[in-house]
């Protein structure tokens, strides 16, 4: 791993030069632009041919979709694409993430801006990686990359068959230079599963499974099975420590705790300063407890041995007590983690029994609706039960759905909807005091103007020049409309109204480049 000092992605790529193409991980979309278009002005790393073939494949892109490069700075990314430059983000359409894409695979953009999802998923090598910092936003503070996600990141510098090593540099920030992150692979953090009880999962389990079977999945899941490795390591451990307290204890004498032994002489006198000073000496008891002291050293003598050894001993058995509480305190924690997911089951069923939804393994109608669904059970059935989503025009429907499980970014500007939200609001609370718990009733009022302005023809252009969201947040807020009404038609096959309004619905905003083609 090499380091640099840099102030701007020019100087970066200039000491890199010899180690190009690269990719340059920026924690922020509108960054990954301003760096880009930054770049573009001093570097231009192709020649005639590969601008053609850049030029040939922006054509291609534009014949299916003319307004591609029309809106925003798309202008400029037209232009630094041309230059070997680019930027990748989740801010971006799916054509022109695709665009950019093939142009890196085709090895015609020498440097790519972009955000850490671009490290997930499928994989683009380079043949360095450069970090313009280490800090990240993770949504409720600023901190430092973990050892997993640097290496996750820096793992993508090294072509196989092209580099015989990645080199992977990273920007020192002046503001914070104790937090350039000094990444060690050999710390990289574990992953831990984490099974997650929905209403959906309890409904399956219940349909489809026996009590055995589920006990069994409740149990013996990959989360149950970490669990169960952790507490045997930490009896093992735990088995060590007691072993250390045994040995540590066999260096007292029959007189550890007499005021013959000088460690519990010693004690006697500290505690009988503390009872003389002016903070002490007047509290009740004080007195009766410093003539009692006082009798004890005059009729005890000191017995005369190496007292260090001892010191040494209490020192050890002190340290080893607070190492065997913190082990202990794991494995409880591990222990109720363990009876945490029968704990959390049986928590959701009483819940779907509550609401109707079933009654020990019969199932209801608003059971077999929401058995359909993946996504916020509860809060759809209900929407779709107290006949919003059949009473209501479909152009507010449309915007209704699109807020569900939906959380608005901390810097989103989205105009209200024109339509009153307080029926589903009035629902939300309603459920609530029913003791549902607010995971299972996430709903945002906030998309719901780009679904009704979406529905009622308004296009990306509208979108954009109304709202803070990019291309890509406004085709990612419709996509997962498109995916829950699919869902709510799965479950409303006894139902043939709602169906077909969902189905209107999907008819109508399944289109132009939102459009879901498989």
């Amino acid at each position: 791993m090499e380091r640099i000092e840099a102030e701007n992605p020019s100087i970066a790529i200039e000491a890199v030069q010899d180690h190009l193409p690269a990719l340059y991980f920026v924690f922020g979309r509108a960054r990954t632009e301003e760096l880009a278009s930054e770049l573009g002005r001093e570097w231009d790393f192709l020649f005639p041919d590969e601008k053609e073939k850049v030029l040939k494949m922006i054509a291609e892109t534009e014949k299916e979709h003319p307004e591609i490069f029309q809106r925003g700075h798309r202008r400029v990314l037209r232009r630094l694409l041309q230059q070997g430059i680019g930027y990748h983000h989740a801010g971006l359409s799916p054509v022109l993430k695709n665009l950019v894409e093939r142009l890196y695979e085709n090895r015609l953009l020498w440097v790519l801006f972009c955000t850490e999802t671009f490290a997930a998923g499928v994989n683009f090598p380079a043949a360095s990686t450069l970090f313009h910092s280490c800090r990240k936003w993770d949504g409720k503070e600023f901190r430092m990359l973990m050892n997993r996600e640097f290496f996750q990141m820096a793992g993508r510098a090294g072509r196989r068959g092209f580099d015989r090593v990645g080199h992977v540099y990273i920007k020192i920030d002046e503001k914070f230079p104790e937090q350039t992150g000094f990444f060690d692979e050999s710390e990289v953090e574990s992953v831990y599963g984490r099974l997650t009880i929905s209403p959906n999962s309890v409904l399956s389990l219940l349909k489809w499974k026996t009590d055995d079977e589920i006990h069994r999945f409740l149990t013996r899941n990959f989360s149950a099975y970490q669990e169960r490795r952790a507490e045997r390591e930490i009896k093992a451990l735990l088995e060590e420590l007691n072993k250390q307290y045994e040995e540590a204890k066999s260096y007292f004498c029959d007189l550890r705790g007499e005021a013959a032994c000088p460690l519990q002489r010693r004690k006697l006198i500290r505690e009988q300063k503390r009872l003389r000073s002016a903070k002490y000496k007047n509290r009740p008891g004080a007195r009766e407890r410093l003539a009692e002291i006082k009798e004890i050293l005059v009729n005890q003598h000191v017995q005369r041995c190496l007292h260090e050894v001892c010191a040494d001993a209490r020192d050890e058995l002190e340290a080893l007590g607070y190492q065997r509480a913190g082990l202990l305190t794991q494995m409880n924690a591990i222990k109720q983690q363990s009876r945490k997911y029968i704990q959390e089951f049986q928590f959701v069923k009483g819940i779907l029994e509550q609401l109707g939804y079933i009654k020990d393994r019969e199932f209801f109608a608003r059971g077999n609706f929401a058995l359909e669904l993946h996504v916020q059970e509860i809060l759809v059935t209900e929407l779709a039960f107290a006949g919003l989503l059949e009473d209501l025009p479909l152009e507010v429907v449309a915007g209704i759905l699109a807020g569900v499980d939906y959380i608005p970014g901390r810097r989103e500007f989205v105009p209200a909807p024109p339509y009153d939200p307080s029926p589903v609001m009035e629902l939300r609370e309603e459920l609530l005091e029913a003791g549902v718990p607010p995971h299972f009733l996430v709903w945002s009022n906030t998309p719901g103007f780009v679904a009704h302005a979406w529905y009622t023809g308004q296009g990306l252009d509208y979108l954009l020049e109304n709202t803070s969201l990019q291309e890509g947040d406004i085709v990612s807020i419709i996509r997962r409309l498109i995916d829950l009404l699919r869902q709510i038609d799965d479950a409303s096959h006894s139902n043939p109204n709602l169906r077909e309004r969902v189905r209107e619905i999907r008819r109508v905003i399944d289109r132009d480049e939102v459009a879901v083609v498989f």
